[in-house]
């Protein structure tokens, strides 16, 4: 059950004409273009090897969620109009349209999005980590059938690598670092008949999953035997008898390795020491931005979540690179709630804006994308300023009624 946040702007925002704060003289727009292209001419190519690499994906996050997530951020933040606000990543030297397909499909899912983006191959609908050869829910048992992805790339040069999600650790878009899978719900099993290893299996016993250094998101259900609760009293759903968790502090015996299930847990882990950390928040997806934003939440923020994982990584003279999902501003489009999807995209912004402020320029390259859209749109012809989470404005003349 959600509950409202009784004293933050997001839960308190007023369904108002928030006030325009541009100038509106010709002049302004003309000095705006030269001081934008005065700053494009002052960029130069940084031709560094990156040593750090953070890759952050915006599950879901179309244009139309990006224009409403930034209007949405000026009238949040700044309480002026919205629509000259910028998010982190569009001040960004370099930006681009990515077009998206599967294999099979027109509209590609997370599952065959992630191949395609972490491995660099076109894949078929709801497969993941596994060429053309495989369709869904086709047993995955064929090893010639598997792709590498980027994480087995870094850990072949001596780079750590990291997961950080909002969704289950096994979810799609994660799961395309380090699975090799016909089907993207064989997170805890697989159907009789199938020899190979389920999703979970993979990130605990096989390359690249077992050498992840950090591994923060939620899932718990996934490792966990339908006999065993975990820290909130909830089952598993592993029909094997395994409990994946001991078994990954049984492999990482001998490291310094942590295991933590809690936000007071993460903040106080030792980052400077640290070789290895799983942390699994909830037994499912990790709650909404709204569920977990005040201060004595049990559940962290997906910019903990990042801070801890580039402590950590950070160390190695190698470098690192890093995963990190924006999961639940997709989840939010699934079921049509817009604004519990915008403030998803807000929770974003602040983990890209905190990277951004705490690794060197010179040496990382920091990627934003996303793997598909959703059908949001935004309606009508509303006024300049309007709220956001507001009317649009009037159908017609002859039939005043408002609409959202």
């Amino acid at each position: 059950v959600q509950h409202q946040v009784a004293d933050t702007a997001f839960a308190n925002m007023k369904l108002q004409v928030i006030a325009i704060f541009h100038a509106a003289k010709k002049e302004y727009w003309s000095d705006l273009g030269m001081s934008q292209i005065e700053e494009k001419l002052r960029v130069r190519p940084n031709t560094n090897r990156a040593k750090g690499v953070v890759l952050f994906l915006g599950d879901g996050m179309g244009i139309s969620t990006v224009t409403a997530a930034r209007i949405f951020k000026g009238q949040f933040k700044k309480n002026f109009s919205g629509e000259e606000s910028v998010l982190s990543w569009e001040r960004f030297p370099h930006v681009s349209l990515s077009k998206t397909y599967g294999l099979d499909a027109q509209t590609s899912d997370s599952a065959n999005s992630a191949t395609a983006y972490l491995c660099g191959v076109k894949a078929n609908f709801r497969t993941i980590g596994v060429d053309s050869t495989v369709k869904a829910k086709q047993c995955h048992n064929d090893t010639k059938a598997y792709v590498d992805s980027i994480m087995k790339w870094a850990q072949d040069a001596g780079m750590w690598t990291g997961i950080v999600t909002t969704a289950r650790v096994t979810d799609a878009s994660p799961a395309g670092s380090y699975a090799h899978t016909g089907y993207r719900r064989w997170q805890a099993s697989v159907p009789e008949g199938c020899n190979a290893k389920d999703i979970a299996q993979q990130l605990i016993y096989d390359l690249p999953g077992s050498e992840m250094r950090v591994i923060l998101g939620g899932g718990l259900k996934d490792f966990l035997n339908t006999t065993e609760l975990d820290e909130e009293c909830q089952s598993g759903e592993r029909r094997d008898g395994q409990n994946l968790i001991n078994k990954w502090k049984e492999l990482k015996n001998g490291s310094n390795a942590h295991y933590v299930w809690n936000r007071s847990e993460l903040l106080a882990v030792n980052t400077c020491s640290t070789e290895y950390l799983l942390g699994l928040f909830d037994n499912d997806h990790m709650p909404y931005w709204i569920n977990r934003s005040e201060p004595d939440s049990t559940k962290p923020n997906l910019t903990e979540m990042v801070t801890v994982a580039i402590e950590i990584l950070s160390r190695n003279p190698a470098g690192f690179v890093l995963f990190a999902e924006g999961a639940r501003i997709d989840a939010a489009h699934h079921i049509t709630r817009a604004k519990l999807a915008l403030q998803e995209a807000l929770e974003f912004d602040e983990a890209i804006n905190k990277t951004v402020s705490i690794l060197p320029k010179n040496e990382t390259l920091i990627v934003v994308t996303a793997d598909h859209s959703h059908t949001m749109t935004i309606a009508g012809y509303p006024p300049r300023g309007t709220n956001i989470f507001g009317f649009a404005g009037n159908t017609t003349n002859d039939a005043p009624v408002e609409y959202t």
